[in-house]
């Protein structure tokens, strides 16, 4: 569409541009070039090509035959013809301000060629006899830089080796826009049968191989097409693009579907906030399901396809969304995007910055609030074709795209795999994950709960995620080289923290969380309160746990608890049990005068005679200096 529309500019520029026939045309020839003028301008073109050949046969020279026929060939997709053409252009006009159009051409036909030093040449004359200032004149610059970056990127090859996911993954002509959970053990993507049926599909890791692919529900495929779609890290919300459906707001809107257990609910439209009558698609969910990218052509863009972005609100609708602005889209194409579990860093394609050709892929990372200059990911990930759909794995270690540059002319489109190389490694924050089952102590039965993520480096909540009704189970993504605190709450249970840190050793961290009915006498830890070392002031870290204290007792307001304080065996006893009790009072006037009243909170400390661990280590001993919380 892209280079129709250019052809279409050359024209018009050529055809203001050029004068009538050559004037020493002769009589005959002159009459021949007439009529194939008029085959050309109703389109006849076969009729056109003959009679223009014809004028060739006495008139060689003449420059306006050979630009037609050229325009022709090129109409015609016959690129060795129409090469042939337009370099006779050159060679009997070459500064002519018709001959732009030619220039350019053959710069493309060189890039595409990938001899990217002759297609810097042709560029470099086209761009000379240009209009400065022109859409065409900008087309050239940026063709030049295209060339250049190209030269200096075929010089400094990433080293990577694509591997084909194998023909178990690749069964269909095309497949397309691969996306996993953050454990690495599904996958998911888009499929093209031979009906043209866009379907999406679903496999997964059987003993370090993958499975015979699947459709992934019949709630979600139907007779019209779905695909390009993204999914939460634990696998259980997907969002993908469905066109003309009867619910649509435009050709292609965005949907979403629940997981519970093994079925997928009724895909629900996204609704008017996020879909207009305009090309919504190609969706990127943030790890935790609550920030969604996309691409879309919507009014208020940069320019044509452009990178968006909504977010869930605290009454679970999406928000209005918001273009990313002039650094991230141009006023040419941007599509694709993904977000990596890390949340930072962003991929996507573009057709708008110098590149390797066509659309390549872009890389940029958010600091604080804002997207840094976007980096061309390299060669020979990117290549003279189009890339698009990449998606790398939560830890950073494998990436897995589609790439149709091996299969060119067999009209196939394959999903390959490659290892990060080490200059794409550092540049990527990786992520690890905390995966298990939340259940009831007594019951053993699987629990629906809310999972709130904290980093206890910031004090922010990075995270929200929930486990399933049906077994109980969660996944949760954690960035590489912080400590995390961990909150499970449901209504009529004891709320459960937990704190752990992640680091390079630890690839996942395997959580089965029992909570506690509230019953009488029931006891949980305050895993994240943080007093230093002998002393009984809170620490300021304290704060997210208190406040889920003071949020729990504001929701079961007939609840009474009391808060004890525990130590291990270092110091003196005396000494243990006064520290003990001053920091479990600590606590109880910190929810004091969060507004809970006195006569529900009580305080002891028990020093060092409660141990839950044997003092003979550090990790014990740290087990034993706690603060406990008891239903009264």
């Amino acid at each position: 569409m892209r280079r129709g529309f250019i052809i279409f500019l050359f024209f018009s520029f050529v055809i203001s541009k050029v004068s009538a026939q050559d004037a020493a045309m002769s009589k005959k020839a002159r009459e021949l070039f007439e009529k194939a003028q008029k085959a050309w301008q109703g389109r006849q073109l076969v009729e056109a090509v003959t009679l223009f050949e014809k004028v060739l046969e006495t008139e060689p020279n003449s420059y306006e035959t050979n630009l037609r026929l050229a325009q022709i060939y090129e109409l015609q997709k016959n690129p060795e013809l129409t090469r042939k053409h337009y370099a006779r252009l050159i060679q009997l006009k070459p500064d002519a301000p018709q001959s732009a159009t030619a220039y350019q051409w053959l710069g493309r036909y060189h890039f595409e060629s990938e001899r990217y030093d002759s297609a810097q040449v042709y560029y470099e004359k086209a761009s000379a006899l240009f209009p400065a200032r022109s859409s065409l004149s900008r087309l050239a610059e940026k063709s030049i830089a295209s060339s250049k970056f190209a030269q200096n990127a075929l010089k400094s090859p990433l080293k990577i080796r694509k591997r084909s996911l194998g023909d178990t993954i690749n069964f269909l002509g095309t497949q397309y826009f691969p996306v996993m959970t953050a454990d690495n053990e599904t996958l998911i993507f888009t499929g093209l049968t031979e009906n043209r049926d866009e379907n999406i599909y679903v496999t997964y890791l059987k003993k370090n191989h993958w499975d015979v692919p699947e459709e992934i529900s019949a709630a979600i495929n139907s007779e019209n097409n779905e695909g390009t779609c993204t999914v939460s890290a634990d696998g259980r919300t997907l969002v993908f693009t469905a066109c003309n459906r009867q619910d649509g707001y435009g050709s292609c809107d965005l949907y979403i579907s629940k997981k519970e257990g093994k079925d997928w609910s009724p895909p629900v439209n996204l609704g008017e906030n996020v879909n207009t009558r305009d090309w919504e698609s190609q969706p990127s969910l943030s790890a935790d399901g609550h920030t969604l990218y996309f691409a879309s052509d919507r009014r208020g863009g940069q320019g044509k396809r452009d990178i968006w972005v909504t977010q869930l609100d605290e009454k679970n609708t999406w928000k209005t969304p918001r273009n990313l602005g002039p650094v991230i889209n141009t006023s040419d194409e941007e599509n694709a995007p993904f977000i990596h579990a890390n949340g930072r860093t962003l991929f996507y394609a573009s057709n708008g910055f110098p590149g390797m050709g066509g659309f390549d892929i872009f890389m940029t990372q958010l600091m604080d609030t804002l997207w840094s200059e976007p980096k061309n990911i390299g060669y020979p990930i990117n290549t003279v074709s189009d890339q698009v759909g990449l998606f790398i794995a939560s830890d950073g270690e494998r990436a897995y795209y589609t790439d149709d540059s091996s299969e060119k002319g067999k009209g196939r489109s394959l999903l390959y795999t490659f290892e990060l190389p080490e200059s794409l490694k550092e540049l990527i924050t990786p992520t690890r994950y905390a995966k298990g089952k939340v259940f009831d102590k007594k019951t053993q039965k699987p629990l629906s709960t809310g999972i709130d993520l904290y980093d206890l480096n910031t004090q922010q909540k990075v995270g929200e995620f929930s486990s399933d009704g049906q077994t109980g189970s969660f996944l949760a993504v954690l960035n590489k080289g912080s400590d995390y605190a961990f909150y499970v709450s449901k209504a009529g249970y004891l709320f459960k923290s937990l704190t752990f840190s992640v680091n390079d050793s630890t690839s996942f961290v395997d959580l089965d969380i029992p909570l506690e009915a509230i019953e009488k006498d029931r006891v949980e830890v305050l895993n994240n309160i943080f007093f230093k070392t002998g002393e009984y002031q809170l620490d300021e870290k304290s704060k997210v746990e208190l406040d889920k204290m003071v949020d729990f007792l504001v929701h079961n307001k007939s609840v009474r608890i009391e808060i004890s304080g525990h130590t291990d065996d270092v110091g003196s006893d005396t000494g243990n049990l006064e520290l003990s009790k001053r920091r479990a009072q600590s606590v109880q006037e910190y929810l004091k005068k969060s507004g809970i009243t006195a006569d529900r909170i009580s305080s002891l400390g028990y020093g060092e005679s409660k141990p839950v661990a044997l003092n003979d280590s550090d990790t014990n001993r740290q087990k034993n200096r706690r603060i406990e919380w008891r239903i009264l």
